[in-house]
């Protein structure tokens, strides 16, 4: 599953514009308001995630038919600069409203929304400077990545997994205030570094672990016993946390010693297909059936969360194969994706035939 230079763009593009980014901006839509106690968005700010994933088919296009959608990817850089610059100013103006102190993860997703903005002015910055094309694609891919995606992804991280492990974490709030300068310096200065100064990623990759690797200890101490059970969302979302830190370790030998290596493909395959897979354990039956948890909810994550740790290490292992250019990492990672989306078609089977009986019942 070797992808060339072409195929590679389209590829990511597909998992980023039209999969995460909306994906990602629609999840924050849901919990701003949650976190500053506040009521629900209005319909423009509501659509703005579908505007996002309409810029991302837009962009797509582009790359794929380069000759026919000339100005795509530019049109639909602007399409996200507008609906990022919305959710922000909105986003920020709940803030400044809140009654008392916001949840400190409202901080990580206002810093991730720049972060997206940076990047989204830095590759639309090509048009005007041509000659920076290739070191401003690189500051727009790390911001993108470890920026927008890494920063709302961990921050989520502290949140949702004390609550799948249905115990609280009582030093996440004054842990997340000092993490957070640490993953902006490390983010920018790995971001800049890339784009400019490959040999000074491990300076921004540092600071990055700082919080990292203080989040993990604390979990493996509160923790332990639902990190290690061989089911349940638990698993899968440490095994994101652990991810990020090889994707970094990734990233940072690439510039040292191994500039085949693929950091790209490793925080697609070991970050984020264990977040995904982790949260939407989790979350899959609340969205199905909103309200008050019942014993449908908890056979629900069962069914979700069973094996997770044994898909977890597929992400894992399959991640690190296809990072150092063993392409068969890929067929791991599906083979893994695969049983959790045969997971997710047992649920709503098995939620059809419930509605089915008991409309018989009835």
């Amino acid at each position: 599953m070797l992808l060339d230079s072409s195929a590679a763009i389209i590829s990511y593009h597909i998992i980023f514009t039209i999969g995460i980014i909306p994906l990602i901006l629609a999840a924050m839509v849901h919990f701003v308001p949650v976190l500053v106690r506040s009521k629900k968005p209005n319909k423009w700010i509501s659509r703005l995630p579908l505007l996002a994933l309409f810029s991302g088919i837009l962009i797509t296009c582009h790359f794929t038919l380069p000759q026919t959608v000339t100005t795509g990817h530019y049109m639909g850089a602007m399409i996200d600069i507008i609906v990022v610059t919305s959710l922000a100013a909105w986003a920020f103006n709940l803030r400044n409203k809140c009654i008392g102190a916001p949840h400190p993860c409202l901080n990580w997703y206002l810093t991730a929304m720049m972060c997206l903005l940076i990047a989204l002015v830095a590759i639309s910055a090509i048009y005007f400077i041509p000659a920076q094309r290739s070191a401003l694609r690189l500051l727009h891919l790390h911001l993108n990545t470890l920026g927008f995606i890494g920063i709302t992804a961990i921050g989520t991280l502290q949140v949702l997994l004390p609550t799948a492990a249905r115990r609280p974490d009582p030093m996440v709030a004054s842990r997340m205030h000092p993490h957070l300068k640490w993953m902006v310096f490390g983010t920018l200065i790995t971001a800049c570094s890339t784009a400019w100064h490959p040999k000074l990623a491990w300076v921004g990759v540092t600071l990055l672990a700082i919080p990292v690797l203080s989040i993990l200890k604390s979990w493996l101490k509160l923790y332990r016993v639902e990190i290690f059970n061989w089911n349940g969302a638990t698993p899968a979302l440490a095994a994101a946390l652990v991810g990020y830190v090889v994707a970094l370790v990734i990233c940072s030998t690439r510039a040292y010693h191994h500039p085949s290596f693929n950091p790209i493909a490793s925080f697609i395959i070991v970050f984020l297909m264990p977040l995904v897979t982790g949260a939407v354990s989790f979350l899959l039956p609340l969205w199905l059936r909103p309200g008050q948890q019942t014993a449908w909810h908890q056979e629900a994550r069962n069914t979700l969360g069973a094996n997770s740790i044994l898909r977890a290490s597929g992400f894992l292992i399959g991640g690190v194969m296809v990072a150092i250019g063993h392409s068969s990492g890929w067929y791991l990672a599906v083979l893994a994706a695969g049983t959790f989306l045969i997971q997710i078609l047992l649920l709503l089977l098995s939620k059809r035939i419930f509605k089915v009986l008991r409309g018989r019942l009835e």
